[in-house]
C-alpha cells in the first residue's frame, strides 16, 4: 500500500508539469518570431600602464656614475590614450513580433539572422555578421633581479658577494663600453670592422650592453597598452552620465568607485519616438520595421571631448508596419538592415 501510494503522488507531480510544458511549446510555434534590434554600444578604452621599478645598484648611481636622478621606489601609474565606440545590434525584447501568414501571403518567407533579428522576406542572410570585441588580457611585469649574465665580471667581483663590489665591477663595464665605442666611432681600433652592416651590428650591441648596465643604477621604466571594454545599451536620452572613472595608480574603475576621475558619456538623440509608436502588435498582416532616429554619442572628462560620432540608433526611433497589400506578388524581396532595423528597399524577383 505504501509503494502504491508513492507511485500515486509522483503521478500526480509529474502531469501537471508536462501538460505545461506542452502547453508552452504550442505557443511558441504558433507563428514566425522575429525581433528589431536596439543599438548596443561596445566602448573600447585603451590606457597605457607605465611601470618604473629602481635598480638593483640605485644607491651607488651617484658614487660610481654621477648621476642624481634615479629611480628609487617602484611605481605604476595609468594614463589614457584613446576611447573607441562602436555600434552592435542586439535583439530588443520589448520590439519582438510574431507572423500568422495566410497561405498566399507575401510575409511566408521572412529572413532572420542568428540572433533573431529581421532582415528581410525572400533574401538571403547578410554574408558579415556584426563581430564582438573581447578584452585583451594583459600580463604582470616580472620583479628586476641580478642576473649574473649581464654583469660579466671577474672573479675578484663575483666571489666577494657583497652588493658595493658588484656595483663597482658594473660601473667599471659601463665605462669600458663607452671607452670602446669611442675607439670604434673615431677609428682608434687595431682591427676595424669590415663593412658597414658588421660595424652598425657591433654599435647595436655596445649599446644594448650599457643600457642593461646601466639600467642596474638608475632603474628601468616599461610601458604596456591595456584595452577594456564595457557594454551600455542606452533605452532613453543620457546627458553626462558618468561612464567610468580612472584612476592614476588603478586605472578603471566603476562608475561607483569615487577613488578616480569620473568620464561622462552622453546620448542624446535628435528626436524620441512616442511609446505608443511601438504598441501595435496585432495585425499578422503586417511587418514592422524602424525608423532609427540620428544619436549624438560623445564621451568626456568634463574639459576634454575623447569620442564624438552620430549613430543611427533604433531604440530611440519609430516603429512602422508594412503592410502585405504593399507588396503585390508574393516573390518581391523586402530588404531591412538588421543593425538598424530600417527598410532598405523592395525590390520584384
Amino acid at each position: 500500500m505504501k509503494r502504491t501510494a508513492i507511485f500515486l503522488m509522483l503521478l500526480s507531480a509529474i502531469f501537471p508539469v508536462f501538460a505545461q510544458s506542452t502547453s508552452t511549446m504550442k505557443e511558441s510555434n504558433s507563428g514566425l518570431v522575429y525581433a528589431l534590434p536596439l543599438t548596443e554600444l561596445s566602448i573600447e578604452v585603451e590606457l597605457e600602464k607605465t611601470t618604473q621599478k629602481p635598480g638593483v645598484f640605485y644607491r651607488y648611481s651617484e658614487r660610481y656614475l654621477a648621476v642624481t636622478d634615479v629611480i628609487t621606489e617602484e611605481k605604476t601609474f595609468f594614463t589614457l590614450k584613446s576611447i573607441t565606440i562602436k555600434p552592435r545590434p542586439v535583439p530588443d525584447a520589448s520590439r519582438t513580433f510574431s507572423l500568422n501568414p495566410q497561405k498566399n501571403s507575401p510575409f511566408r518567407f521572412i529572413c532572420v539572422d542568428p540572433n533573431g533579428l529581421l532582415c528581410g522576406v525572400n533574401v538571403p542572410l547578410p554574408q558579415k555578421l556584426p563581430e564582438i570585441s573581447t578584452p585583451i588580457a594583459t600580463g604582470k611585469c616580472a620583479e628586476q633581479t641580478i642576473d649574473k649574465n649581464v654583469l660579466p665580471l671577474g672573479e675578484e667581483y663575483m666571489l666577494v658577494g657583497s652588493v658595493a663590489k658588484l656595483a663597482e665591477g658594473a660601473a667599471k663595464q659601463i665605462y669600458r663600453i663607452r671607452e670602446s665605442r669611442l675607439s670604434l666611432l673615431t677609428g682608434d681600433v687595431d682591427h676595424f670592422p669590415a663593412d658597414g652592416a658588421s660595424f652598425a651590428t657591433i654599435l647595436k650591441e655596445l649599446d644594448e650592453k650599457e643600457k642593461e648596465l646601466t639600467e642596474l643604477f638608475i632603474g628601468s621604466t616599461t610601458k604596456e597598452i591595456q584595452k577594456q571594454t564595457l557594454y551600455l545599451q542606452p533605452h532613453e536620452a543620457l546627458k553626462n552620465e558618468v561612464l567610468f572613472r580612472l584612476s592614476t595608480l588603478k586605472g578603471l574603475l566603476p562608475a561607483d568607485d569615487l577613488g578616480g576621475a569620473p568620464y561622462y558619456i552622453s546620448v542624446i538623440p535628435s528626436k524620441i519616438s512616442s511609446p505608443e509608436q511601438s504598441k501595435q502588435k496585432t495585425n499578422t498582416e503586417c511587418l514592422y520595421y524602424i525608423i532609427p532616429s540620428p544619436t549624438q554619442v560623445s564621451v568626456s572628462d568634463g574639459k576634454n571631448t575623447y569620442f564624438s560620432q552620430q549613430l543611427l540608433m533604433p531604440q530611440f526611433g519609430a516603429v512602422v508596419s508594412l503592410p502585405s497589400d504593399w507588396l503585390k506578388d508574393s516573390d518581391n524581396k523586402v530588404f531591412i538592415d538588421p543593425a538598424t532595423g530600417r527598410l532598405l528597399s523592395i525590390q520584384k524577383k
